[in-house]
């Protein structure tokens, strides 16, 4: 039989022995393995290559990290919407996420074919030093269970890069209430609510700020789950963050704090006054 299921009493990797550190993850050998395929991938862009390779090298599990894609990986491309830096495709992703562990081939199996987000980054062919370094120090939580799940990066035809995403069926908050004519129980609303300050709240608990909370960054899965997108990807990807003019402010109007519209810097009462 191809497939061998490895017992939960077996608390250490059959090659090396060494205990693992997660369920069937042995770091070392994992790491190992993706580090020997560095040499055979590449973005285009050292930094993002760098960072994809930070997070696979600090990864403690098996979803616990980016890869990169080459862009006919997708199949079924499809123009979604945008906004003012950034624009949402739908697409096939033939091979999909690794799902199952082959004891018989000693390697992950992928899910095969399933529906993505494509969220392209506009102008990232020069995209800044800054902005990638956002994406490193946010990573961990941009893979966390409160926000939208992220598998990776790639890059289309026009050299400009995407984030790679859970597609969300309900889609957005606004998309969401559309759907239902904007009436909701107040069971449903409840549980909404609930979802939405509790995956905040873990954001915060980081002593992180998300920066850019609305509507269009609240992701349905179903009633009772909500994922918040877009945790540090705001903006226009070629802006230094560091060196940017306070003046420059991103967001939605009706979510932006008032201080900030003053020329304050952002803080954790920024997001509770989005939310």
């Amino acid at each position: 039989m191809p497939y061998q299921f490895i017992s939960r009493e077996t608390k250490g990797c059959p090659d090396c022995k060494k205990p693992w550190i997660s369920f069937r993850w042995c770091k070392d050998c994992e790491t190992n393995s993706m580090k020997g395929n560095f040499d055979y991938w590449t973005s285009g862009n050292k930094e993002i290559d760098e960072l994809i390779r930070h997070t696979q090298l600090s990864t403690s599990q098996a979803c616990d990290y980016l890869e990169w894609f080459p862009f006919d990986n997708f199949e079924f491309v499809k123009y979604n919407g945008s906004g003012e830096f950034n624009s949402i495709y739908s697409a096939i992703w033939m091979e999909g996420p690794r799902s199952n562990w082959n004891n018989t081939f000693k390697e992950w199996t992928r899910t095969g074919p399933i529906k993505v987000a494509l969220k392209r980054l506009g102008n990232s062919l020069n995209m800044s030093s800054s902005y990638v370094d956002r994406i490193k120090m946010f990573h961990k939580y941009i893979k966390s269970a409160s926000l939208a799940e992220t598998f990776g990066i790639t890059r289309d035809p026009t050299s400009n890069y995407m984030i790679v995403m859970k597609y969300y069926e309900n889609g957005n908050l606004y998309q969401y209430l559309d759907r239902h004519g904007g009436v909701l129980s107040w069971k449903v609303i409840i549980d909404l609510l609930r979802e939405i300050t509790s995956r905040l709240e873990k954001i915060h608990f980081e002593n992180k700020i998300h920066g850019n909370l609305h509507g269009g960054n609240l992701l349905v899965e179903d009633e009772m789950i909500v994922r918040i997108g877009d945790l540090g990807i705001y903006g226009p990807s070629y802006i230094n963050f560091e060196n940017r003019n306070l003046n420059q402010i991103y967001g939605v109007l009706p979510y932006i704090a008032p201080e900030m519209l003053r020329g304050e810097n952002i803080t954790i009462a920024s997001d509770i006054y989005s939310f």
